[in-house]
């Protein structure tokens, strides 16, 4: 079965970040804030950023260079235990995926780029909380023309 390098790409990504880090429920593309007071955390959501083709670099090939990023959402009981599980969580995504590579035909590995953190401020959320957006970028390679896996 065929589908978009895209899609096939970001499912790789969910299915590894959900076997490996089972203590965050993980979500892709999701458009509503996540709410603190009411929803179960902690939590990752995978965007897809950017889809850049390439095909001078091999003939009869193009390849992808697919930018990602994984927002993770953590609470503690102090504002301190707040920001140590959002790095937690962190180091938990990044191990996950980082120098890992898909068993999908096609797709390369994953390299993280960077990541900013933040500390809800109090007139955020009454819960002391935090997240951080880490990027990620993989190659995925194509017949020219095709660009499905």
């Amino acid at each position: 079965m065929t589908s978009p390098v895209a899609e096939a790409a970001l499912a790789a990504i969910t299915a590894r970040l959900v076997a490996m880090v089972p203590s965050a429920i993980v979500e892709r593309a999701r458009r509503a804030p996540v709410d603190i007071e009411s929803e179960t955390l902690p939590r990752l959501v995978l965007h897809i950023d950017t889809l850049e083709a390439d095909a001078s670099t091999e003939p009869g090939a193009t390849h992808y260079r697919i930018g990602l990023t994984v927002v993770g959402t953590a609470i503690g009981t102090s504002d301190l235990e707040a920001q140590q599980a959002v790095i937690s969580l962190h180091a938990s995504a990044v191990a996950a995926l980082a120098g890992w590579t898909p068993s999908t035909a096609g797709l390369g590995d994953v390299a993280e780029i960077g990541a900013d953190f933040l500390l809800h401020d109090v007139d955020q959320s009454a819960t002391p909380a935090g997240e951080f957006a880490t990027r990620f970028e993989m190659l995925a390679v194509t017949p020219t023309g095709a660009p499905y896996l």
